[in-house]
């Protein structure tokens, strides 16, 4: 049978499945709207080392990352800083993006996978509830058994899917991050800071984060703000200024960066799959909901995907063989995703002064902080919620809903994790239906 595959996307996580997908034996063409060296976003994304052995994937040289330094969390009112400090074996890669995916493309083009730049994929061709190519912009139609979608969390592929195919096809405002990352100059004479890496909960009482880094070569100052469902100019001027107060690094010369840009913060889509096609990465919502990082879950995702096409030779691309991906993914890490999403949704909700109060008596620990902000399901021995009790006692009420939403997001998380053994369409509208009612 045809084996052509149309990814959409020269991501890392779309670069990453099509090295597997020719390695498996799979004929591999991807199409990617922009120029070669504008694909990836000019900065750093976090990740941790044995993400790569996972995968199956050496390390990439060493001009391609450095070692992220250990996070200092901020509550809004900026009465504690919060250093959850690691050892140097457990701190995160930070990869610098575009070098990162320089070095990608050249692994697949060693394998021979036909890249097209400056190519923009229009619409998804369908045929009845069946997936069967894409037609680019200048109106030529491309031929596939299966479509990976690498699109982003716009997606041109996925907005175009007819509603038979019950795919989200547009993702709300509210589930995404609209950010400005921004590298300033480091004006001569400024202090090293006691905090290298600080990031700013609930900033200036807003809804999302910031926050202000130390780049490696300690030369800049690395200044991200991002707030969720939308960001104007003044909110963002706003953030800036509050940030270069509390910041002397930060200067006033723009060194790279500063565009506005927006990534999905929610869980997983609840359907991903079709037959001919799948969603793969940011345009699934794989990332992680309280910072949006998604490098990771996306290239573990690739090789679900391909194991699971691999798998079965006579109807790899038929949507009872697909769904067998998603339920992978959503089993080993979109179940934990829900749950974070969860935990953010309920920061974002909180009332003025109860983050302060949280963060500041230790109710929430720097163990939750590490889990929540990895994407991790957040588990407390009973020795631990006894130690929270104790300090949260002084706002029981508040105590409780934290109580509570840790049993949520347990409830949560194994509701995401259990999909229907086997394909089915009523067993997966029920399942889709808990999956999405906590949000």
């Amino acid at each position: 049978m045809d084996k052509k595959i149309v990814v959409v996307g020269a991501n890392q996580t779309g670069l990453v499945f099509a090295e597997f997908a020719k390695k498996a034996g799979f004929g591999v063409v991807v199409y990617e709207a922009k120029k070669q060296d504008e694909v990836a976003y000019n900065w750093t994304d976090d990740m941790v080392e044995k993400t790569f052995k996972e995968v199956g994937l050496p390390l990439p040289p060493k001009e391609v990352y450095t070692r992220k330094r250990s996070w200092t969390f901020v509550a809004p009112k900026k009465e504690k800083n919060i250093l959850v400090e690691l050892p140097e074996e457990e701190l995160d890669m930070a990869i610098y993006r575009r070098p990162f995916n320089a070095w990608l493309l050249g692994r697949v083009k060693d394998l021979g996978v036909e890249v097209n730049y400056e190519t923009a994929v229009k619409r998804a061709v369908v045929e009845g509830d069946k997936v069967v190519g894409v037609e680019l912009m200048d109106g030529t139609v491309i031929s596939a058994s299966l479509v990976v979608d690498c699109g982003g969390v716009n997606s041109s592929v996925r907005r175009t899917l007819p509603d038979i195919l019950k795919i989200k096809q547009e993702v709300d405002k509210k589930d995404t991050f609209f950010v400005r990352r921004t590298f300033f100059n480091r004006p001569e004479g400024t202090k090293r800071p006691e905090f290298t890496n600080k990031a700013y909960l609930k900033h200036v009482d807003e809804d999302g984060i910031s926050w202000c880094i130390l780049s490696h070569d300690e030369k800049e100052a690395d200044v991200l703000i991002g707030r969720v469902g939308k960001m104007s100019d003044e909110t963002f001027e706003n953030a800036l200024n509050d940030i270069k107060k509390d910041n002397e690094i930060v200067g006033d010369t723009v060194v790279n960066g500063g565009q506005l840009l927006q990534i999905p913060v929610r869980h997983p889509v609840a359907r991903m799959v079709a037959s001919g096609y799948a969603l793969l990465g940011d345009s699934a919502c794989m990332t992680i909901p309280m910072l949006g990082s998604g490098m990771a879950s996306g290239m573990k995702a690739g090789k679900m995907l391909v194991e699971t096409i691999s798998n079965n030779s006579e109807n790899p691309f038929d949507i009872k063989n697909l769904y067998n991906y998603q339920k992978r993914f959503m089993k080993e890490i979109g179940g934990k995703h829900a749950a974070v999403d969860m935990m953010k949704n309920w920061l974002l909700s909180s009332k003025e002064g109860e983050v302060d109060f949280l963060l500041n008596k230790g109710v929430v620990s720097k163990k939750v902080l590490i889990e929540a902000s990895a994407g991790h399901m957040v588990v407390l021995s009973p020795v631990e919620m006894a130690e929270a009790a104790v300090k949260g006692i002084a706002k029981l009420p508040l105590l409780l809903q934290l109580a509570l939403l840790l049993q949520k997001m347990k409830k949560e998380c194994k509701i995401a994790s259990n999909m229907p053994k086997e394909y089915d369409e009523v067993a997966w509208d029920k399942w889709t239906a808990k999956y999405e009612k906590p949000f």
